[in-house]
């Protein structure tokens, strides 16, 4: 008995040690700094990917009535306006990622991307009777705007104290966009539509956004949101018949939400 007592706590210590010993390592494993020197550098590359919302935001006139009143739908298939509603869809981007250090918590970044995507205006208005298309009830008209953008951003990024192998961020800037697909000059009846309304091909964008970063053994991996918002009025005088369509749009500026995933 009492030798089966010494070789139970023996057991029971080498037992002990092992958890303790397995516990130390793998909290030191979690400790680990990975990448401690990645930030003592001036500037640093690597490629983003993700996918976005676009969207517009529209301020349609002040009085679609008196717009109404005043248009001629004499002869049209269109007849007054009920409502005019933007709707977002997705799309897609990739970009270029280049970092420059300006001290330990800031950095300057510029982010060269292509982004794809669509987005509409949809137009209910109320159908003519000379119309002879299934009486004069409403009726619906969307106007798609394919967009492929060529990003130019330019952001000051604010990092956070550096935790084990995480650090968040808030970033800040200006950008400048053209839209390779816009229909800005694009002729009447082109691709077999009507065109409704026209959006100008260039625009400056503010933008905000937040991330964290994750400190790999080989990268740097990060996270993204950010949010764009147009500065230009993009609503371009139009040639379709009536031009209610295009007059009952005041104000048309371009947003959208971007979701990223970047390697450094």
């Amino acid at each position: 008995m009492k030798y089966r007592n010494i070789i139970a706590a023996a057991l029971l210590l080498a037992l002990f040690s092992g958890s303790t010993g397995s516990l130390m390592a793998q909290r030191k494993a979690f400790n680990q700094e990975n990448l401690s020197h990645y930030d003592q550098k001036p500037y640093h590359f690597g490629f983003s990917l993700g996918f976005n919302k676009m969207n517009f935001s529209l301020k349609p006139v002040e009085s679609l009535y008196v717009l109404n009143e005043e248009t001629n739908f004499e002869g049209s298939t269109y007849g007054p306006l009920y409502t005019v509603l933007p709707r977002a869809d997705f799309g897609f981007h990739i970009g270029i990622v280049s970092n420059l250090k300006i001290s330990p918590m800031f950095d300057l970044r510029f982010v060269p991307t292509l982004a794809f995507g669509d987005r509409y205006i949809d137009y209910e208005y109320q159908r003519p009777a000379s119309s002879g298309l299934n009486g004069n009830g409403p009726a619906k008209v969307s106007q798609q705007f394919e967009a492929t953008f060529i990003d130019l951003p330019l952001h000051i990024k604010y990092k956070s104290v550096r935790i084990n192998n995480t650090r968040a961020y808030v970033l800040g800037g200006f950008k400048f966009s053209t839209d390779l697909s816009s229909n800005q000059f694009k002729d009447e009846g082109e691709d077999g539509g009507t065109i409704y309304a026209r959006s100008a091909k260039n625009d400056f964008h503010y933008e905000l956004g937040f991330g964290l970063d994750h400190y790999f053994y080989y990268f740097k991996f990060s996270t993204e949101i950010k949010a764009s918002f147009g500065m230009r009025n993009l609503v371009y005088p139009g040639e379709a018949l009536p031009r209610i369509f295009t007059n009952s749009i005041d104000r048309l500026n371009s947003k959208v939400i971007m979701v990223s995933f970047l390697f450094e």
